[in-house]
């Protein structure tokens, strides 16, 4: 069918999109973890190039539903694909985000080590990126696999704040630094529930079932 090549090739540009925002997201972090602006540049180069991206899939995808009229399957592949696509660009925002946060940051010594905030944005990237092969796969096993990793990213996020808070109580000289950290958390944290969201709608797309606001059994269930 004609429309197979245009919605492989808004797969393929979303997978791409996926790619870079996942790398902003990881350098943005890295420069704060190893205290060194030099990462910051990656993410100044593509915010703009993210920005394009998103509003050039925006219009492939509502012009191959004008286009080609889509059978229920198709359009059901192309609404989702839009939800992709402004996803992604959230995660390229959150990216910026940090990146605003670690430019004041690091005028700063640095704070401590941080051992949690690695291993936090590390799973975060992993689920988002788990989250979009699932989406490129229809892999609903692998989209509960996501979902059922949320309230481990929401663990962390509380032990890092309780530990920046309690740095800030001891030395008030930190509260800077520390504020900023937070905001910073707290966005990696919505990169996770991004990844949640999308996996969601991986579920809905391939089963015909809404798992927002509801919860998972042991083996992923629902």
């Amino acid at each position: 069918m004609l429309i197979e090549p245009r919605l492989n090739e808004i797969r393929e540009r979303l997978l791409k999109m996926a790619e870079l925002a996942e790398n902003m997201i990881e350098n943005s972090v890295k420069a704060i973890i190893e205290h060194n602006p030099d990462y910051l540049k990656y993410v100044e180069e593509n915010e703009d190039i993210v920005d394009k991206m998103e509003v050039e899939n925006e219009s492939l995808i509502i012009t191959t539903m004008a286009r080609y009229q889509p059978e229920a399957k198709y359009l059901r592949f192309l609404v989702m694909d839009l939800f992709v696509n402004r996803d992604l660009e959230r995660i390229a925002d959150h990216a910026e985000n940090i990146k605003e946060h670690a430019q004041s940051i690091l005028q700063k010594p640095k704070l401590k080590e941080y051992l949690d905030l690695p291993v936090m944005t590390e799973m975060s990237v992993q689920m988002l990126k788990d989250a979009i092969k699932s989406f490129a796969e229809m892999d609903t096993e692998l989209a509960r696999d996501v979902i059922k990793r949320d309230d481990k990213i929401d663990a962390l996020e509380d032990q890092i704040i309780r530990e920046l808070y309690t740095y800030m109580v001891e030395d008030p000289t930190t509260i800077k630094v520390g504020l900023r950290l937070i905001d910073v958390v707290k966005n990696i944290e919505r990169v996770a529930d991004i990844a949640t969201n999308l996996a969601e709608e991986v579920i809905y797309m391939k089963e015909g079932k809404m798992l927002r606001h509801q919860e998972l059994d042991e083996n992923g269930k629902n």
